[in-house]
C-alpha cells in the first residue's frame, strides 16, 4: 500500500511539473491548464490539487526564497528547471510532512527524467543551498 501511495504521489509531482511547464510557456492560469490536464495513469489528485494552490497563493514567497538563498535569479533558467524548482520549494516550505530527503531525492528523478543531462546537478545545488539557509535560521 505504501509503495503505491509513494508510486501515486510521484506521479503527482511529474503531473505538476508539466502543469507548470505548460503554465510557464502559455501563461494560462495553473486551474484552467488542471482542468483540461490528462493523464490515464493512477496519480495522488488530492495532493496535485494542493501543491498547485501552494504555488498560486505563495508564488512570490517561492520566488523570494529561491532568489534570496542562491544566485539563481529564475528568468535566467529554463522553464523545465523552473518548475522542478517551484514544486520543490513549495513542499519544502509548505509541506512538513514531506522529508526534506524525498523532496530532493524527487526532485533529481524529474530533472533527470524531463531536462538536460546536467540539470539535476543545477537542482541539487539550488535546492540544497535552500535547504542549509532553512535550517540556519530554525
Amino acid at each position: 500500500m505504501s509503495k503505491l501511495k509513494n508510486k501515486n504521489k510521484s506521479l503527482a509531482r511529474e503531473n505538476i511539473i508539466k502543469i507548470l511547464y505548460q503554465h510557464d510557456v502559455t501563461k494560462d492560469k495553473l486551474n484552467n491548464i488542471y482542468k483540461h490536464f490528462i493523464d490515464k495513469r493512477e496519480y495522488d489528485k488530492k495532493y496535485l490539487i494542493n501543491i498547485l494552490n501552494i504555488i498560486e497563493e505563495k508564488k512570490e514567497e517561492i520566488i523570494d526564497t529561491i532568489e534570496s538563498n542562491t544566485d539563481v535569479k529564475l528568468n535566467d533558467t529554463s522553464p523545465i528547471d523552473r518548475s522542478i524548482l517551484f514544486l520543490s520549494v513549495a513542499e519544502i516550505l509548505h509541506k512538513h510532512d514531506v522529508p526534506y530527503k524525498v523532496v530532493l531525492n524527487e526532485a533529481i528523478k524529474i530533472a533527470k527524467k524531463y531536462s538536460t543531462e546536467k540539470s539535476y546537478k543545477f537542482i541539487n545545488i539550488i535546492l540544497d543551498k535552500i535547504l542549509k539557509k532553512i535550517a540556519a535560521n530554525d
